[in-house]
């Protein structure tokens, strides 16, 4: 059981129900305030605190913090401002060509999947979805591995989908895509900070993180994984001055790129969030990945138990090897976006997706805001 003073950490929460970390993460008010004196010394007196071998190193936390999570060195870890941005250079170095595949699901999140289309346009290769989007509830990954071949050059995917909170097995996956000469690229978005993940032990070849969810980060902060077998090769599409080996030279002339993921880094970004990234890993690591996610899966069991008592039907996986802590939900008759406003209106904070609700809970949820959302829920229906 996780400590409950960390809500203390969450003064949101005795005022409201949130159960929406699948959308926006709520942040550690140490986080906050850690961020705002680096903003607000950054802002008042510009390099004096900040010089220039501040500037390079002001990343290291949470690149460190990134390695931890998932089980690499820091070399590997790139922070960048958004998931988008780095799939982006990922998809514009791999380039697939008209004779080769990308395999996919049509239930992705946009942003997993428009980077591989704009590339296809360019290039001719092929865009090949898996049929889940329609399959919800039943979905079984072979629908997505029986679609790769030996021409397919990435599988791209989530390791845990967004809008039911299905979690994919990376080996599996991996294991697929590797055997007919294809990379592995994961959007982890969803699944780090709330499930255990290992890049060792799956292979995953590039694994890509947005901050501002289940990492508890603010916005303008991502982390990029490259394995070392893609990091040999890995050319950046976009570079600029962070991008080389002594980035602080300023040499108009070529140089050498950084030695390991870091190259990516190509330019200034909001440094605030990036120390706000690392400040919230360091925080989910001090709790435990695994401890955390134990706690979600039982408020997990706790929310669908009392969902189907009240006659939904559940979409998310039952077993605790596809779950995560999101579960979704339909009631039958009844428009999802009305309960998700009926339950806004009792400050009980959830999302609509398609025409389903999607609740999220992670470490700073107890069984009481399952029992006060189940409650809510109960009234409006």
């Amino acid at each position: 059981m996780l400590d409950p003073k960390i809500r203390e950490d969450f003064p949101t929460l005795s005022e409201l129900t949130y159960l929406n970390t699948a959308s926006v993460g709520l942040v550690p008010a140490p986080v906050i305030r850690e961020l705002r004196n680096f903003d607000d010394d950054l802002l008042a007196r510009g390099t004096t605190g900040f010089d220039e071998v501040q500037e390079i190193a002001v990343l290291d936390a949470a690149r460190t913090g990134a390695a931890s999570l998932v089980d690499c060195v820091a070399d590997d870890i790139a922070i960048i401002s958004s998931f988008t941005e780095a799939l982006n250079q990922v998809a514009w170095w791999v380039r697939p060509s008209r004779n080769q595949n990308i395999v996919t699901t049509d239930a992705e999140f946009p942003s997993v999947t428009y980077p591989w289309i704009r590339v296809a346009q360019e290039t001719g290769a092929e865009v090949r979805f898996a049929p889940l989007i329609d399959n919800l509830a039943s979905f079984h990954l072979e629908q997505l591995t029986e679609l790769v071949d030996n021409a397919t050059s990435v599988v791209c995917i989530s390791h845990v989908q967004y809008l039911t909170g299905r979690r994919h097995d990376l080996t599996a996956l991996a294991e697929a895509a590797h055997r007919n000469g294809a990379l592995l690229v994961v959007d982890a978005t969803q699944s780090a900070g709330q499930v255990p993940i290992s890049v060792k032990e799956s292979s995953v070849d590039v694994l890509i993180a947005g901050g501002y969810k289940w990492l508890c980060a603010p916005f303008g902060a991502a982390f990029c994984y490259l394995n070392p077998k893609s990091l040999e090769k890995f050319d950046p599409p976009f570079v600029g001055w962070r991008s080389m080996a002594d980035p602080y030279d300023l040499d108009a002339r070529w140089r050498e790129y950084a030695a390991g993921a870091a190259r990516l880094e190509y330019s200034t970004m909001s440094y605030s969030s990036a120390v706000g990234l690392g400040s919230s890993l360091k925080y989910i690591l001090d709790i435990g990945v695994d401890e955390i996610f134990d706690h979600n899966f039982e408020l997990t069991e706790r929310l669908m138990g009392g969902l189907r008592e009240l006659g939904s039907e559940v979409l998310s996986p039952a077993t605790r090897e596809e779950r995560s802590g999101s579960v979704t939900v339909r009631f039958p008759g009844r428009a999802s976006q009305d309960l998700v406003r009926g339950l806004a209106s009792n400050n009980v904070i959830v999302s609509p997706r398609r025409d389903a609700a999607r609740f999220s809970m992670h470490y700073y949820n107890n069984a009481d805001d399952v029992d006060a959302a189940l409650s809510v829920l109960a009234s409006i229906l």
